[in-house]
């Protein structure tokens, strides 16, 4: 093994190979000045007893390593590396101690003093963490204790910046690399893999650390990691060894515990060893090393310093020292322990010196713990009310307590100091962290200029706090519309003290942010001093409360006013045109066949037809002055117009004018994902002030309006006038009624016959509605089944017509009497009902003579109104054996292509066809038509309302079958019909 040559004059450095008998082979030329000679003399006998150690203890770990020796009053940084063979490499570098090495030669010093003295290690303790403190100066100084049968990093001590007292997770990729290594230094902490379990590290803003190992006699057993807050130069060698030394020191100092038989030290002893503790360190720093040091220079097994809380009767330790290690915060009641002296007594001092658990049996942790003795210091402030605490437990009894109370005497005086000290340090924090609230704060000054401001207040308007300092508070007040004067504020705090209001912050990228501001003045005996400044973002309250305000008044599709604000806004606009003496006029428009564009288009379509529609008509509005626009229903919109005249006339005129331009306006089709809708829209017209009309009345007027234009032709508009109430309301009272009738039975079925044209046989009749209210005369069928059929009502007659036909039918067919056949007419809405179809197959269940001899009666606007739907019933129903006939064929949508598809028996010639076919050509020949196609479809065709001879004789010759109306027999009660057939065999 061998490396090339350096020139002797260009290098400190050389090489060699070091063998298991410590003997040393060059393998590089030597420097210049280098103290060896080569000889049979091995390494080990070169150099002190503790170095021979410390090499030792190095090749035993077999790991690379580096360490600092002294041979022949040199200094040589050394670093080893194992070779093969048992054998390692040995760089030397020869270092100057005075200008390169301070450290090593300080290391050299430290050990030459460790060699001669007879102190303890442990009582060096605290010296060798000063010493640490001075030289590397960190932020602070953590001392780690592992336990092999743990998987977590205990801290024992710290130094500097406070820290919390927490364990982490013990690393093992971390502990390895550190142990091989000998140390580890981290640049950017935070950012590091090796130290992800000590979290703590950004929060604390720590960017730099150096760990060592603390060494224990039976191995590893810590760590020793200095801190730095600031960016660090790279750690050189010396350092890290002089580092490694001290902690192997330390880790010894931990390990040894004081023997308090064998103390001989005196109170004044104490107190000179306790001196450059007193003297060097102030806050949790003292606290710490003063737990640390008392429990080693007295033998106490637990030390602990205690802020005390009068109010709760507590202790709350801020430093305590037990097991070898500092111990985290916590809170120690007083009653029944021995420190309620501190409460009972007025004696500062309390010293029990033996039997301590019998004397305070309620203090479980005496007994918990094996603790004989106790001695404390208690510390009053200026009113003389318990401020601090200092305790120190002991497991053996006190032989002598003299020296003890001779040492809290003379600890009182700095303790007192750094008890209060701590007190205000305490309150400080509580009024930072008051101050460091979420709420923004500013003090300002009497000539109300900012004096100092917290985060959540600069954050607010978008800076630094330190740019604040020094600002106008006026500067940042946006003098927005609407804004209270800031005379009238400055008043307000003159004659009370305190204001507070809304204001908007002038923030300094250019926004305003709305907040809340209270303002209180601070006063002495010459005036006012400070202005205290609560500030409260409430942006986001602002814009729940607009958000809720849109929710409540505008629609959330269209973005519209809804019917709540429209309801609020006619309201006002009526009462204004009455105050004013001006006509205005309320539109209701209402979009036709909407639903049949939602249920064949989608409602996706629907909504963007709805979002296209309210463009086009706010679009309208923009046109015209104080027109108002709101969205009432699902497709309902109003739009309000006032002042369009002052007499009726010329009112009405206008509101004319402006229907006829919306219905030109709804004459362009729609754009819709490539479709082209063409709709329009029904418009009611209600026109205001007018006499003996409430406010709600109006919006139920336009409706009335508008559901008369929509019955007498869509696309129209209709002005309310009081006859239309007058016929709502009795369509309003003839629903309430017939339902009324359905439920008093009554209603009635008559019957009409149906037969053949060519010798009169009797082939059936079909079932017809009648409705006779007990003491009235009979309403029209074609007065209430209309009403009927705009509600639900429809299918609840419907069932009961079915129910009562197939009744009947069973009856004569069992009886032998009454028609073969009869007819019942459906209407479209019973007819498309969900539960059609199974309502009849009950009913068929029931009445099964009804198969064959039921027909179902239905127009060609109820098969066209879904085709494929009805197609799809029609065969369900012919399945369950039902006859289908198509009613008043001819007068709707007639299309021979769908009677090929559907599966239908007959067809019924309206009463419009028949009327004039004796005498109208065209009459006759569209019948000729009709019957041609039924030959051919093989479907039976029925004539209705025949009332003259020649009409029978006319449709006899074009080849009709069957036939019906009044020339042959009117609808008639059950029994007149029976009687009728009877006659008529």
């Amino acid at each position: 093994m061998s490396l090339p040559a350096l020139p002797q004059a260009q290098h400190g450095s050389c090489f060699f190979r070091l063998d298991s008998r410590y003997h040393l082979y060059p393998l590089t030329p030597l420097p210049a000045g280098l103290a060896w000679q080569q000889n049979d003399t091995p390494l080990s006998d070169s150099v002190s007893h503790e170095d021979r150690q410390r090499l030792a203890q190095t090749l035993s770990r077999g790991q690379a390593g580096r360490l600092n020796l002294t041979v022949a009053g040199q200094r040589w940084q050394c670093h080893l590396a194992p070779v093969e063979d048992g054998n390692w490499l040995l760089s030397v570098h020869l270092g100057h101690p005075e200008q390169s090495d301070k450290l090593g030669l300080l290391e050299w010093q430290l050990q030459r003093k460790w060699s001669t003295t007879s102190n303890t290690a442990a009582g060096q303790l605290p010296e060798l963490l000063d010493l640490l403190s001075s030289e590397l100066q960190p932020d602070r100084i953590i001392l780690w204790r592992h336990h092999e049968t743990e998987e977590l990093l205990r801290p024992l001590y710290s130094q500097g910046q406070s820290f919390v007292l927490q364990p982490v997770r013990a690393d093992r990729r971390y502990l390895r690399t550190l142990h091989q290594r000998g140390g580890l230094s981290f640049s950017n902490c935070s950012e590091q893999p090796l130290l992800g379990a000590f979290d703590y590290l950004a929060t604390d803003g720590i960017r730099h650390r150096l760990d060592v190992p603390l060494p224990f006699s039976k191995g590893p057993g810590g760590i020793l990691s200095l801190e730095y807050t600031q960016p660090h130069e790279a750690i050189p060698a010396a350092t890290m060894q002089f580092v490694a030394t001290l902690a192997a020191r330390i880790g010894t100092a931990l390990e040894q515990t004081p023997d308090l038989s064998s103390q001989s030290l005196c109170a004044n002893d104490i107190m000179a060893r306790l001196m450059p503790l007193l003297c060097q360190h102030t806050g949790q720093d003292f606290f710490n090393q003063l737990m640390l040091q008392l429990a080693t220079l007295t033998g106490a097994s637990m030390v602990l310093a205690g802020l005390q809380q009068l109010a709760t009767e507590q202790v709350y330790a801020i430093a305590c020292y037990h097991q070898g290690q500092l111990q985290q915060s916590f809170h120690y009641d007083l009653p029944g322990t021995p420190c309620s002296f501190s409460h009972q007594s007025n004696e500062s001092i309390c010293i029990h010196a033996d039997d301590l658990a019998r004397q305070f049996p309620e203090d479980k942790m005496l007994t918990e713990l094996n603790l004989q003795a106790y001695a404390g210091l208690s510390v009053n402030d200026q009113r003389n009310q318990p401020l601090g605490i200092l305790v120190l437990l002991f497991e053996q009894p006190l032989q002598h307590t003299g020296w003890l109370n001779t040492l809290l005497t003379l600890l009182k005086p700095r303790l007192n100091a750094e008890f209060h000290h701590r007190r205000d340090q305490e309150n400080l924090m509580l009024a930072a962290a008051a101050f460091e609230t979420r709420e923004g704060i500013f003090i300002a000054s009497a000539n109300m200029r900012i004096q100092q401001a917290n985060q959540a207040f600069s954050r607010m308007c978008g800076t630094e706090p330190d740019s604040l300092v020094g600002t106008p508070v006026l500067s940042l007040r946006d003098n927005a519309p609407g804004m209270i004067d800031a005379n009238i504020i400055m008043r307000t705090l003159s004659r009370q003290g305190w204001w507070q209001g809304e204001q908007q912050l002038a923030r300094t990228d250019g926004h305003s942010l709305p907040i809340n501001l209270r303002i209180s003045s601070m006063q002495d005996g010459l005036g006012i001093t400070h202005y205290v400044c609560h500030v409260e973002d409430i942006s986001e309250h602002k814009a729940n409360r607009d958000r809720i305000e849109k929710m409540a008044y505008f629609d959330e599709l269209t973005g519209l006013h809804n019917r709540r604000f429209m309801v609020d806004h006619i309201s006002h606009t009526v009462a204004l045109a009455e105050h004013e003496s001006n006509r205005g006029a309320l539109l209701l428009l209402d979009i036709d066949d909407f639903k049949n564009i939602n249920d064949s288009l989608g409602y996706m379509i629907g909504d963007q037809l709805l979002i296209k529609v309210a463009e086009r008509l706010r679009q309208f509005s923009r046109e015209y002055d104080d027109i108002s626009l709101a969205r009432m229903a699902s497709d309902e919109f109003v739009l309000l117009l006032p002042r369009l005249g002052h007499g009726f006339s010329a009112t009405k005129t206008r509101a004319e004018q402006l229907a006829n331009a919306l219905h030109e306006l709804f004459s362009m089709p729609f754009e819709l994902n490539g479709l082209r809708l063409h709709i329009s829209v029904s418009a009611g017209i209600s026109l205001f002030p007018a006499s003996g009309v409430t406010l709600e009345e109006y919006l139920r007027q336009a409706d009335t309006a508008t559901h008369m234009a929509k019955r007498i032709a869509q696309g129209s508009h209709v002005f309310f006038s009081p006859e239309m109430a007058e016929e709502v309301q009795e369509r309003l009272q003839l629903t309430n009624d017939l339902q009324q009738a359905l439920l008093n039975n009554e209603l009635l079925l008559h019957f009409q016959p149906q037969l053949l044209l060519d010798n009169q046989e009797v082939i059936g009749a079909e079932a017809l509605l009648r409705w006779h209210p007990p003491g009235q005369p009979a309403v029209p069928p074609g007065h209430f089944i209309p009403v009927a059929e705009e509600t639900s009502l429809i299918c609840d007659i419907g069932n009961w017509v079915l129910q009562q036909a197939c009744e009947r039918l069973q009856h004569w067919h069992q009886s032998n009497t009454g028609p073969a056949r009869l007819s019942v007419n459906i209407s479209a809405r019973h007819f498309h009902s969900p539960d059609f179809v199974a309502r009849l197959e009950s009913l068929l269940l029931q009445y099964p003579a009804c198969r064959q001899r039921l027909t179902l009666e239905v127009t060609e606007g109820v098969i066209l109104e879904s085709l494929t739907e009805s197609r799809t019933r029609m065969a369900r129903l012919k399945r369950l054996g039902l006859n289908l006939s198509i009613d008043d064929f001819g007068t709707g949508y007639s299309s021979f292509a769908y009677l090929k598809e559907l599966p239908v028996d007959e067809l019924k010639l309206d009463r419009s066809f028949i009327r004039q076919v004796d005498s109208n050509d065209r009459d006759r020949a569209i019948i000729a038509c009709i019957m041609e196609l039924a030959r051919q479809l093989q479907l039976t065709v029925v004539a209705e309302g025949i009332e003259t001879e020649a009409q029978r004789n006319q449709l006899l010759e074009l080849g009709c079958q069957a036939c019906q109306g009044f020339l042959m027999a009117r609808p008639m009660p059950e029994p007149q019909l029976l009687e009728w057939l009877g006659d008529s065999r």
